[in-house]
Parts: C-alpha cells; sequence; structure tokens
C-alpha cells in the first residue's frame, strides 16, 4: 500500500502499523531496489519518502507546478554560499522521477581504482558486470532513439566531426518515449523506466508500505543496534506530527546529501570521521549558441549525444597525459536542456530588452561541461530535516571547468553558431572563434560564473577497512548493527558519468547482502 502521511495526519499511527523487518529511508534508484528484493524475500518493509506520489498523468508539464513537486527546494538548492546550484529530486521514485534517462556503466578505470585504494572485496569487476547487466536488463536499456532526438544533439554531433572529436550516442532506459522533451518535470507518457515504474510496484506487490510525505528526521540506535527511525509528516504549510517507526534493520537511500545529514545528526558512530567530508557532484558550466535557423531545442529527447574529446579515465586515474584540450581528461560535453524558465534567469535586460532577447529562445541550444571531479565537498544537517552543502571547486578542478567552457564554445561555433553566450556576473558574449581565448580568461570565481551540479554522490564512501570507512563493500555498517546504505553515498570518488545506473546496482548489491 502507499499513504499520503500528509494526508492521514496524527491519524498516521492509528492507520498503519509500524513496526517492521526493515525501513528503508528513499524511494529512488538505491532504495526501491532494496524495497522490493527485501519485500519479495519475506521481510515486512516499510519505504518512507519526503517527496509526494507524483504519477505521470500529474505531470503537466509546467515548470511552475513541477519544479516543487519534484525537485528539493523548488529547483533552488545551493551550497552555503549560494555559489553553486545542486538540483536534487524528491518524490517517489527519487530522482529517477526528474532525470534525463541516461545510463552509463562506471568506467573500468575508477573502478580498479577504488579497488586499490577500498579494497571492497564484495564488489570487485566481475560483480558490477553481473549487476549491470541485470539493472539494464530490468530497467530496459538501449540506445536513444536518435530520430526523436532533440536537435540539440544533432548541434553537438556536427560539431564533434567538423573538428574531428570523439564524440557517440547515448543509452537510455526509456520504452514509449514520445519525445515530448519535457524529461525534466516529469513524463507525462509514463515512457522512463524508473523506480516508480519498476520497482515501487513490485515492492507494494510483495506487500510493502510506502509512506509518502514522510521525511526521517534521526535513526535511532543505542550505540550498537539500530531499533528504527523517527520521522516527520511533510505537510504543505509546515512539519506536521513526529512519529518513531520501529524496526531492526534500516536502510538509507536518501541520496548523498540525505544520507550523510542523518548519519551526522543522529549521532552513528563513524571512528574515522569521513561522513560527509568526500562530497563529489560533477560540477557544471554552460554556454549557450545562437543559431540562424530556428532548433525549437525544447522539443525531443534532451540528451542522446556526447562528446567524449576531453574524458580520458586513464589519464585521469593513472597519471598518464591526458589526450589534450586541457581538462586533464575528466569533461564529459553533452547538450543542456534550458526551459524557458531557465532561459531566462540567464538572458540579461529587463522590459522590451529582456522579450526581445527571449525572442531568440527559439534559436539557442546550450552544452554542459561536467566534471569528473576531485575536490572534497561536504555535507552537514541543519535543523531537524534541513542539511547543508559546502562545495567550491579546487584549482585545478577550476581549470578544467575552464577548458570545458573554451571546449564547448568551440564546438558550437564549429557547429554554425552565430555566437556563443556564457552565464556569468554579466552576460558574456563571444562572437568569433577568434575571441575564444577571451572566455579561457574568464575567471571562475564564485557568483561570476554559473555552476551548476545534479550528481552529488561519494560522501559516505564505501571500504572494507572499518579505520577508513563506515560502511563495508556490501553497504553494511561497520559500526552500527542493522544499518545499512545504498545510494550514491557509497561511491568512494567522483565516477565521471551519469550515476543512476550505478544506483540502481548497488541498489540491487545491497538488498540481497541484507536478505543473506
Amino acid at each position: 500500500m502507499i499513504f499520503d502521511a500528509a494526508k492521514l495526519g496524527d491519524s498516521l499511527a492509528s492507520q498503519v502499523d509500524l513496526s517492521f523487518d526493515l525501513i528503508v529511508v528513499g524511494s529512488g534508484a538505491g532504495g526501491a531496489p532494496v524495497a522490493a528484493l527485501c519485500a519479495e524475500a519475506g521481510l515486512s518493509v516499510v519505504v518512507v519518502e519526503a517527496g509526494g506520489l507524483i504519477l505521470p498523468a500529474m505531470a503537466n508539464q509546467r515548470e511552475a507546478d513541477m519544479l516543487p513537486q519534484l525537485y528539493w527546494e523548488s529547483g533552488a538548492r545551493m551550497s552555503a554560499d549560494r555559489a553553486v546550484h545542486i538540483h536534487q529530486g524528491k518524490g517517489v521514485g527519487g530522482s529517477t522521477l526528474h532525470n534525463l534517462n541516461l545510463c552509463k556503466r562506471i568506467p573500468a578505470p575508477v573502478l580498479q581504482a577504488w579497488r586499490r585504494e577500498r579494497g571492497l572485496a564484495h564488489l570487485p569487476e566481475s560483480r558490477w558486470d553481473e549487476l549491470y547487466t541485470e539493472a539494464e536488463r530490468l530497467l530496459e536499456v538501449g540506445p536513444a532513439s536518435q530520430q526523436l532526438a532533440s536537435k540539440a544533439n544533432g548541434v553537438l554531433q556536427r560539431g564533434c566531426e567538423a573538428l574531428g572529436w570523439r564524440g557517440g550516442p547515448l543509452r537510455h532506459n526509456r520504452s514509449g518515449c514520445v519525445g515530448s522533451g519535457y524529461c525534466e518535470v516529469g513524463c507525462a507518457f509514463d515512457a522512463k523506466n524508473n523506480a516508480l515504474k519498476v520497482f515501487i510496484p513490485r515492492a507494494v506487490k510483495a506487500g510493502a508500505v510506502v509512506l509518502s510525505h514522510c521525511q526521517a528526521i534521526e535513526v535511532l540506535h543505542d550505540g550498537h543496534q539500530v531499533s528504527g527511525v523517527r520521522v516527520a509528516v511533510v505537510q504543505p504549510d509546515g512539519d506536521g506530527a513526529t512519529f518513531i517507526i520501529r524496526a531492526p534493520r534500516v536502510c538509507l537511500s536518501a541520496s548523498a546529501t540525505g544520507t550523510a545529514a542523518l548519519l551526522l545528526r543522529s549521532k552513528v558512530p563513524c571512528p574515522d570521521g569521513s561522513v560527509g567530508d568526500t562530497l563529489r557532484i560533477h560540477p557544471a558550466v554552460v554556454a549557450a549558441g545562437e543559431f540562424e535557423r530556428p532548433l525549437h531545442t525544447w522539443r525531443g529527447i534532451p540528451q542522446t549525444w556526447e562528446c567524449t574529446e576531453l574524458l580520458d579515465f586513464e589519464a585521469a586515474h593513472n597519471a598518464t597525459p591526458a589526450s589534450n584540450h586541457g581538462g586533464d581528461g575528466r569533461i564529459w560535453i553533452v547538450p543542456a536542456f534550458s526551459h524557458p524558465m531557465a532561459t531566462a534567469a540567464m538572458l540579461p535586460g529587463f522590459g522590451a530588452t529582456h522579450v526581445q532577447a527571449m525572442g531568440r529562445y527559439p534559436h539557442m541550444m546550450a552544452l554542459t561541461a561536467m566534471l569528473h571531479d576531485r575536490t572534497e565537498g561536504r555535507v552537514r544537517p541543519n535543523g531537524a530535516l534541513g542539511l547543508t552543502i559546502e562545495y567550491w571547486p579546487n584549482e585545478a578542478d577550476r581549470r578544467a571547468l575552464s577548458a570545458g567552457l573554451v571546449a564547448s564554445a568551440r564546438l558550437l561555433f564549429a557547429a554554425g553558431a552565430r555566437r556563443v553566450l556564457v552565464p556569468a556576473g554579466e552576460l558574456v558574449v563571444i562572437e568569433r572563434v577568434a575571441e575564444l581565448p577571451r572566455l579561457a580568461t574568464l575567471p571562475v570565481a564564485r557568483h561570476q560564473l554559473d555552476i551548476t551540479a545534479v550528481h552529488p554522490m561519494a560522501s559516505v564512501p564505501m571500504g572494507d577497512d572499518p579505520g577508513v570507512a563506515a560502511v563495508d563493500s556490501r553497504g553494511k555498517h561497520h559500526h552500527m548493527d542493522g544499518l545499512w546504505v545504498a545510494d550514491g553515498s557509497l561511491f568512494p570518488g567522483s565516477i565521471g558519468v551519469p550515476p543512476q545506473l550505478s544506483i540502481y546496482a548497488l541498489g540491487l548489491h545491497v538488498a540481497r547482502h541484507l536478505i543473506a
């Protein structure tokens, strides 16, 4: 059953048995597989989800309606100094409700580096391969339709071909896609093979209870063994009643920010003190091109093509020279879909001037250069339910982002852009290729260059040595019996590719060890 805790309110405890074998905190790519497999194995399972149940029929493709429902802080979550935008999803299904369905495996050099540095005896490469194969089958992962692709992808492909740069098609977990283009505000056509569609029904059919609008406040424990979770009902006009749900097992799948904040707020033992101090986010910068002919890039699948010319995982992890163009082999470039609201916020001017600029919206498309980052950010709890993120790229990462920005502009010009626009403190306009050196000198400074991230990870890095890690490579907490983690927190570092497929894989992996 799925219950809306906000509607039940104070009567929740009288209508739902609040004792279970397992509590899963979070219902996204990590939590949903854990709930499904554990319920099917005979455990009584409850899933607590801070967001609501947002069915495809409710996704009306209007930003003003959907952003508050699908994103934390209505899509306005930022670092503490407000220098980095960090988009994270909520709702039954988590970020899989709004993401763009990109599916990539963690590159072998990354996995090999993790094995050298962290052990990970339960996750050899062969095990990752098995998990990926299973997840790809369940999610029906396959090549994204180029026929339904946004014209922005064709622009990137032309730029790559004109410059002789590496690039290629991407794989997605979609079926029945009509190419509406509004993936980031929920799919009204139910074409995403996401957590809500694939795993939540399995969990419910097997007897699991899902509580939406129910946010975890604290993991209850005696210093050695968990005993449950204190939760709060999330009401539209503020926090509602609080309850205690009892269980001898708890699995945290609340995202790399939510899980770390919950562990710290709950004072779960962590002798090495690493929890919350190693956050990676894949920071990204954006360059937009204005073209002679209209592109209408809001139509069609947003991201079906990638540029990997500046991505070299061997160089990034084995100290070999990066290929070329700068960026240390750590930059990945894809189209960046800008909804009208985001574009309007980026463009300068007021009144008639701004209207004129927005009149060119059909002629614009943007590229984003995402960084396989080395910077370690911090997550801390803030009050009973909130959290604070501290993150600013270090010098090497700032240099790489600058190289990615220049490369994006070069691709746009190679594809035929009349001019390139970069959102900064003041909009930077580059009229021709010869001006690119000016773009290279643009400082990557706080509040001067727009930096956005959508992939928080690595805040509770797994490792088999309890002296340097809170959680082992099964997802089991080293220092607290009955406590498990199954989300992107577990990555020992940045993965340099979209994380959803790997989080699904970890959900399957952790679930089986939890059952055992």
